[in-house]
């Protein structure tokens, strides 16, 4: 149960990431593309995470890899030049980490939450994932559902 609870989170948040990151640049992909670039990323951060966590390695560091992991996936599933993919990934992640600060840390400290719990009691770590993704999942519906692009990338091309 917790498996399917953790794969979901990350699926969500993969496929919130490809129409979130994209969509502020300005590129929308299709939503079949944007769940395999989702479900492939999910077991990413699974492998990740577990990989970290069987030998003792503190998180931190894990972010690089999944930062290259999905800039792989949105280059060659999502067919995007690696500029474009360089800077959707770092708008998600930006957004992601900001989520985490804004909403995530201050609630744990308000009720005294066990963030060790978050992987052992069903239902947390779904709802810490819907807390850190919050700008990410307004990022979605500005630049995804709604069409708006506040980064302009063609402005810095060389003329």
């Amino acid at each position: 149960m917790f498996l399917l609870e953790k794969s979901l989170a990350y699926c969500l948040e993969g496929f919130l990431m490809a129409g979130a990151g994209l969509g502020m640049i300005g590129t929308r992909l299709k939503l079949s593309k944007m769940l395999i670039i989702a479900s492939i990323y999910a077991l990413a951060i699974h492998a990740v995470r577990t990989f970290y966590i069987s030998n003792g390695i503190p998180f931190g560091t894990h972010l690089f890899i999944l930062y290259a992991v999905y800039v792989i996936l949105l280059k060659f599933i999502g067919k995007q030049h690696i500029l474009k993919s360089l800077v959707a990934t770092s708008i998600s992640l930006l957004l992601i980490l900001w989520g985490e600060g804004t909403f995530l840390i201050p609630l744990i400290q308000i009720i005294k939450f066990d963030p060790a719990s978050i992987g052992v009691k069903l239902g947390a770590t779904l709802t810490a994932v819907a807390l850190t993704d919050i700008p990410l999942i307004i990022a979605f519906f500005v630049g995804y559902v709604f069409k708006f692009a506040p980064i302009d990338l063609e402005y810095f091309r060389m003329k």
